[in-house]
């Protein structure tokens, strides 16, 4: 292994979760998940619960802010508003977790703990749990269509084919972000797992090397795929990043298009220091540049050095 592929192990390692805060995560989920089936009340309405989002997706970056849980009930709660279905489950979570720790967001219900956040999605499954669910959005007034069980096996698939480095790859594209674009012009985590998802499912064996090279081949076909709008008429417009589930839905709607603009230029800036690293001859130099790229916690060359040891 090269001292660059080196420096990206360490760097992966001090992104990612590490375990302690996996299994933190993994007694809270289940302990809330036995409460709710044992609920007498709610418990019988349940067909199916599990994980969700980055945590299930192994995509998370540290310190972990939430983790997904999703409830699946009998398709009769199709028949309540989608404020009170939720409500339901927030007064199932109250008896355990208090008044105070419960909170109806838009489509979940947020449980406050004092290392982690809940969010705990009420879905109906009116076809079956392998098939799209239903869950409610109390700000449209509506029940709407997910697929959760898809999406992760969509991923899963996606990350065989790519030698694991599909969640590698989405890692690192939310470190840089967190640490080169400014947070108002960051779109939601799904979003930029759902752009690696469809820029990795072209050509998925040409993902399946080196992380450097690999991430730099991302950041140049995420600029001439432009966020989905390459084949747009106009060089401009609302992002288009459909769900690889469900792909009649575009999960980047909320995003701003200047915001996915300024998005662009700086993965373009990042594309001319990628060359100059491509172009050391030595590979300390090389780390170097890479720290550039992603700033801090990426290792300097000594720190990769001892970490290799």
């Amino acid at each position: 292994m090269s001292l660059v592929e080196d420096a990206f192990q360490l760097f992966l390692k001090r992104i990612s979760l590490p375990e302690s805060q996996l299994e933190a995560a993994r007694r809270s989920n289940g302990a809330l998940r036995r409460h709710v089936e044992q609920d007498s009340y709610f418990g019988p309405f349940i067909i199916d619960s599990f994980l969700n989002g980055s945590f299930a997706r192994r995509t998370s970056l540290q310190p972990i802010k939430d983790v997904d849980v999703i409830v699946v009930v009998d398709k009769e709660w199709l028949k309540a508003q989608p404020s009170s279905a939720m409500e339901s489950l927030r007064r199932v979570l109250a008896k355990r977790y208090d008044e105070r720790r419960t909170q109806r967001r838009r489509r979940a219900v947020n449980v406050r703990l004092s290392d982690i956040w809940l969010d705990v999605l009420l879905a109906v499954a009116p076809e079956g749990s392998e098939s799209p669910l239903q869950i409610p959005d109390r700000t449209a007034s509506s029940w709407i269509a997910t697929h959760p069980r898809l999406q992760l096996s969509l991923i899963r698939d996606l990350g065989k084919k790519t030698n694991g480095n599909y969640s590698r790859l989405v890692r690192l594209l939310k470190a840089w972000a967190r640490s080169r674009v400014s947070q108002a012009d960051r779109p939601a985590s799904f979003v930029l797992e759902c752009c690696v998802y469809h820029l990795l499912f072209r050509d998925p064996w040409s993902f399946a090397g080196a992380l450097d090279e690999s991430f730099s081949s991302l950041l140049d076909n995420l600029v001439k795929w432009d966020f989905g709008r390459a084949g747009n008429w106009l060089p401009w417009g609302a992002p288009i990043v459909s769900d690889p589930a469900l792909p009649e839905v575009n999960v980047a709607s909320s995003w701003d298009f200047n915001c996915a603009d300024r998005f662009k230029e700086r993965v373009e800036s990042t594309l001319r220091r990628i060359d100059g690293a491509q172009r050391s001859r030595w590979e300390d130099t090389e780390v170097q540049h890479w720290q550039r790229v992603f700033g801090y916690p990426f290792p300097s060359s000594l720190a990769a050095e001892r970490a290799a040891r």
